[in-house]
């Protein structure tokens, strides 16, 4: 189960009891099932509770609506996003590189596991104030990435910025390759992980491949 506190700016109001609990934790996979076949546009109140097994009362006791759900499950996939450095920086080897590559990888591996996110930020279903928690989290995705990158590389070279340009022209590439295709279009995903090296080994003065 996830923390609910990272989402907790949707709730209408904080669960108490661990079974209320459990119910919105298993309002947000109905959702991410249902957007696995639908568009966010097409679901409704009553698909996320019948999907759930609770009734419709329940989601109106802890959301406003059925957008509000879709938001707390993309703020609980943001969450989850900069642990995924860990993985990238668990391959074994230190070269920015090749790490970089990887960092391409495990986020494009993340959008096939889980096709709601593919859903959520191609429909335009994402509010303002998740948008918000989305440019927060890419602020600290790239604090992470560029640390790991410049330590990889032995160099201090790199700014807050550029970090975030490079967190932010991977994000852009893999809307392309998702865009393109539900699973990923290999070619543009190569390009991907080609400009951003490029585009890293010029921070880093170490050159890209």
């Amino acid at each position: 189960m996830s923390d609910a506190s990272v989402y907790a700016h949707v709730l209408k109001r904080q669960p108490t009891q661990a079974r209320s609990a459990v119910r919105v934790e298993a309002l947000l996979d109905a959702a991410a099932e249902l957007l696995r076949e639908h568009e966010p546009d097409a679901i409704t109140v009553r698909d996320l509770a019948a999907a759930a097994g609770v009734p419709t009362g329940t989601l109106y006791q802890f959301f406003d609506d059925k957008d509000a759900v879709l938001q707390a499950l993309a703020v609980r996939f943001l969450a989850a996003m900069p642990g995924l450095l860990d993985a990238a920086a668990a391959s074994g080897r230190a070269d920015w590189s090749q790490t970089v590559g990887r960092v391409v990888d495990v986020y494009a591996d993340m959008v096939r596991e889980h096709p709601a996110i593919r859903r959520l930020w191609l429909s335009g279903a994402l509010d303002a104030t998740t948008l918000q928690v989305e440019r927060e989290t890419d602020a600290t995705i790239a604090t992470g990435l560029g640390a790991l990158l410049r330590q990889q590389a032995g160099t201090r070279r790199g700014t807050p910025a550029q970090w975030r340009t490079l967190v932010a022209l991977i994000d852009g590439l893999l809307h392309h390759a998702f865009t393109e295709d539900p699973g990923g279009d290999p070619i543009a995903l190569r390009e991907a992980r080609r400009a951003a090296r490029a585009y890293a080994g010029a921070v880093l003065g170490a050159g890209g491949e």
